[in-house]
């Protein structure tokens, strides 16, 4: 194929090539625009529905008014009633038909018919209900949309919260705000207000203020992540915040108050306006700017294929350029070389091939000028040959003056002759002082010469190589009189005037360093220098031997920090390394240079008593190293308090073996640990008993769950303002075969030790999901059951989160009905899977509850930090609580705290009404204890259930016989 067929064929590839990434690059665009473009047809779509939900807003109002005694609104909601009747047309008209024909949208149509033929006929709370289920139909309606449409999955960030903010949290405020309207217009008109009235009222301003909240925390996110739409957006924001109060304080100085001033068509006319105009920046600010968003997006992608697809084009073009040029260049570099090969052949030895271009061809046209010189170069062929074996000399003395090993030449006589730089760095010799002085008093030091002397001499008399041609560690003999270590290698050169050698030696100083090094991280416990597990087994059975020769006694101490782990997850692992280091060092102070103090690794430490003549020295030695130990730990600037728990067992009294010594002297120390910390404990058979007594257990315990051995019972949570119950919590308990009903602190450590609390958890978890969908159904839709989840289950490599979730949407059991409980220790550390795990929770609406706050080392930063629900007030404080005491003064600054942080609150441990009483003046806004009932099973609490239901019902029929 020549040349042109050639740089043709490079001309198609390239712009198929070019052609490929075009359309790759048109593929990708476009997977952004006509995502974009779906988007803006549903934000088309949602502006409607949200006009038809201020609508529907305004006619509940109306309503409620009318039903509540104000006969002059009747014409007013008649033409709001013909209004929302012409909005809903408007929305089933502009609907795609898959949307227009579905469910959703028919139970909307039915539940506006019935409301607007049935309405005035039912009573003002069950009208105010129907026009609320169906305001909140239309709204689930609007998300469904943004759901089919794509718009909640938005992958760009700001857009992603700035259209969550429009179809999601200022609807929800809108909402609330337009409740108030419609209780205040009601109270207004009859001029009083029931309790259940007054508690209403402030329930719609704390979930007013709520959704007013979380409102502000994304319209804050969009900012920080598109400054341009920020100033916008609070503005937005500013002004419904203003409305709402303005709104609410006219409850507060008219309705709460008990004056009813105020008209109650003013007052529905003043909160009309106020929420126009909440609606009127989610029409014209919110949604327009989301629209801007996305069209923006639009036209980046479009703007980015055109310049991809110019710069395509352009880069043909250069490449057409590139092969035209190169063609003609290698064509005329060819034939110029064709004429030059053809003078050479006739004989023309001065012709020589002459090339523009510097490419592969002029190596070509080189080559052929290289052969025309080979006549002449062949006759300075010797004096070449001598240059070149001068050059190699010359790079053989380079070779030994850099090398990095030290290189001295002898000869027969053991005298020096050669001495390179790096000889000179390691024996202190210059090489003017090394030459000619014998090889062994310069560099050997005098234990070694006789050795090496005769050395070289049995091989100059028989050839005998023993210390020729190997490597071989001496010390060597530095010119300040030192010795260090080297690595030397002597190598025998025949010659014509007999031998010579040479000797390569090596400074071997800093692996001899290194090694030391090795051997001593292999052996001792790189923090504490103290040895290592490894080391302390090495010691451990020599001490053994030696107190086997001796006929005496030898005593082991397992010896573990209490409450170590809550210092390093408190202050931090520098702050725990620190006091580990300490505690070695008062451990070490406190026994003999002849015992051993070892770190068995974490917070574990053993002590090897050794040669004890007498027995009873054990236990001050012990007292002393609890003593020494309790004394407080300076930490930089924190000070911090542990005690120690030491486990003791002798040798060869308890056992004889290594592994079994230890194995004692830790269940003497858990021993320790049990009855109270902070003492020690010597080993007993009975502590052999207890331990196998605990591996039954743990045994049992493994088929406890196959065997159906477990039950759930229910406490339940009473929501103090209403005294009614409405939520549980879930505790399990096991009813063991032979020894009854096992309690929790018993086998739940041994499950999570064993990691059988990750089944044990899952099957509590769904037996309360079952039990949240039985209760909810019959009782209260609102139920809640509260499940306690172990940092096990959230630290296990398979999270059961998403099993969860599932099984939960399987039993079509909304996230809303159950509360994961956890302990403020699982959020100290910050640990990245435990908050992935809940954000997956949170986003499926289930709730979290923080349990037993207040107690441990307790740090306030990760309330901020993590979506937490509930706050749990452990019952240590609850118990306390008296009119005045400081358990009261706590827990209401707690109670304030987690108010103002968005959090509920549920007192544990309520077991008397003066208790309950403090509480709920304090604004707790539940209580879990013995006065409202103890753990029972399913059934008694189905009975609690029923009892609360019936006094709901009678407080329910009283209701209907006064106005809302």
């Amino acid at each position: 194929m020549g040349y042109s067929k050639k740089f043709t064929l490079l001309w198609l590839v390239s712009l198929v090539a070019i052609a490929v990434v075009i359309y790759g690059l048109f593929v990708n665009l476009n997977r952004v625009i006509q995502p974009s473009l779906r988007q803006l047809e549903g934000l088309a779509l949602i502006e409607p529905l949200s006009r038809t939900v201020q609508q529907a807003q305004l006619h509940r109002g109306l309503s409620a008014a009318l039903l509540g005694g104000n006969a002059a609104l009747r014409e007013r909601r008649a033409a709001q009633e013909a209004q929302l009747a012409q909005a809903l047309r408007v929305v089933a008209q502009s609907l795609p038909a898959a949307l227009a024909t579905g469910g959703a949208l028919r139970l909307i149509q039915e539940d506006w018919e019935r409301l607007r033929t049935q309405g005035l006929e039912w009573t003002a709370q069950e009208n105010f209900a129907a026009h609320t289920r169906l305001i909140e139909q239309l709204q689930l309606f609007e998300i469904s949309i943004a759901d089919s449409y794509a718009l909640v999955l938005d992958p760009e960030i700001a857009t992603f919260y700035l259209i969550d903010t429009a179809i999601r949290r200022m609807p929800h405020a809108l909402e609330y705000l337009g409740q108030l309207r419609a209780y205040g217009t009601v109270v207004l008109g009859q001029k009083s207000m029931t309790p259940s009235q007054t508690a209403k009222l402030h329930a719609l301003q704390a979930q007013l203020d709520s959704a007013l909240q979380e409102l502000k925390v994304n319209i804050e996110k969009t900012g920080s992540h598109h400054p341009a739409v920020r100033a916008s957006l609070l503005a937005s924001y500013e002004g419904l915040a203003e409305s709402a109060r303005q709104v609410s304080d006219q409850v507060d100085s008219d309705l709460l108050s008990g004056l009813f001033a105020m008209p109650s068509t003013a007052f529905l006319n003043m909160a009309t306006a106020e929420i126009d105009k909440g609606y009127t920046q989610l029409h014209g600010t919110l949604l327009p700017t989301a629209r801007t968003l996305i069209e923006l997006r639009i036209a980046q992608a479009q703007e980015a294929l055109f310049w991809t697809v110019g710069g395509a084009l352009l880069l043909f073009l250069l490449v057409v350029y590139l092969a035209v040029g190169s063609y003609y260049a290698i064509v005329g570099s060819i034939r110029s070389l064709v004429r030059s090969a053809h003078a050479l052949a006739e004989g023309d030895l001065s012709r020589r091939v002459t090339l523009r271009t510097r490419d592969e061809l002029s190596l070509v046209g080189d080559s052929v000028n290289r052969m025309a010189d080979g006549f002449s170069a062949m006759l300075a062929e010797r004096t070449q040959a001598q240059e070149v074996l001068a050059q190699s000399q010359r790079r053989l003395r380079a070779i030994i003056e850099t090398a990095l090993d030290a290189v001295v030449q002898i000869d027969a006589a053991g005298t020096i002759t050669g001495w390179n730089v790096q000889a000179e760095t390691i024996f202190g010799w210059s090489e003017a002082e090394a030459l000619g002085r014998p090889l062994h008093e310069t560099v050997i030091p005098p234990q070694y010469r006789v050795a090496h002397t005769e050395g070289m001499q049995r091989f100059l008399r028989g050839g005998e190589k023993s210390i020729l041609n190997s490597r071989i560690e001496i010390s060597g003999l530095h010119r300040s009189g030192h010795e260090f270590p080297i690595e030397l290698t002597v190598t025998p050169i025949t010659t014509a005037q007999g031998y010579e050698f040479s000797a390569f030696i090596r400074d071997i100083t800093q692996k001899k360093q290194s090694e030391g090094l090795i051997w001593k991280q292999a052996n001792f416990d790189a923090l504490t220098g103290l040895p290592n597990r490894h080391m302390l087994f090495d010691r451990l059975g020599q001490e053994i031997k030696r107190a086997e020769r001796a006929r005496l006694p030898m005593a082991l101490l397992y010896l573990d920090l209490d409450r170590f782990k809550e210092v390093n997850d408190t202050l931090g692992h520098r702050m725990g390394d620190l006091l580990l280091l300490e505690a070695s060092r008062r451990i070490s102070a406190c026994v003999r240079d002849t015992d051993t103090v070892a770190r068995m690794g974490g917070d574990e430490f053993i002590v090897i008593l050794t040669e004890l003549n007498e027995v009873k020295k054990i236990d001050g030695l012990a007292q002393n190293i609890l003593d020494a130990l309790a004394q407080p730990f300076k930490l930089e600037q924190e000070s911090a308090f542990v005690t120690a728990s030491i486990g003791i067992t002798l040798y060869p009294h308890d056992a004889t073996g290594m592994e079994t010594l230890i194995q004692s002297a830790d269940q003497a120390m858990y021993a320790a640990k049990n009855t109270g910390r902070n003492r020690f404990c010597y080993f007993t058979q009975a502590m052999q008993q207890a331990a196998l007594s605990r591996l039954r257990m743990t045994n049992d315990l493994r088929g406890a769950l196959a065997g159906e051995q477990f039950r759930v019972y229910y406490q339940p949570i009473m929501d103090l303002a209403a005294g009614r119950i409405t939520k549980a919590e879930a505790l399990v308990r096991w009813q063991h075969p032979t020894r009854g009903l096992v309690s929790p602190a018993e086998f739940v450590p041994l499950a999570e030790e064993t990691g059988l609390i990750l089944e044990i958890g899952d099957w509590v978890f769904r037996q309360a999901v079952h039990q949240a969908k039985q209760w909810r159904n019959r009782y209260d839709p609102q139920f809640q059951i509260s499940v306690n989840m172990s940092p096990v289950q959230f630290h296990s490599a398979e999270s059961p989160c998403q099993a969860w979730l599932a099984y939960m949407r399987e039993q079509e059991v909304p996230g809303q009905a159950m509360v994961i409980e956890i302990t403020e220790g699982l959020l100290l550390k910050e640990d990245a899977g435990v908050k992935n795990t809940l954000q997956q929770f949170h986003a499926a609406g289930v709730k979290i509850a923080l349990d037993d706050f207040g107690t441990g080392y307790s740090s306030l930063s990760y309330l901020q930090k993590f979506d937490i629900d509930y706050l749990k007030i452990d019952q240590s404080f609850t118990g306390k609580l008296e009119p005045g005491s400081s358990a009261l003064a706590l827990c209401d600054t707690i109670i304030i705290m987690a108010h103002r942080l968005g959090m509920q609150v549920i007192a544990e441990g309520v077991e008397t009404q003066a208790q309950r009483a403090l509480l709920a003046a304090a604004g707790c806004n539940y209580g879990q204890g013995y006065l409202v009932s103890r753990p029972v099973p399913p059934e008694a609490f189905e009975a609690l259930l029923r009892t609360d239901q019936a006094a709901q019902d009678a407080d329910a029929r009283a209701a209907q016989r006064t106005p809302l």
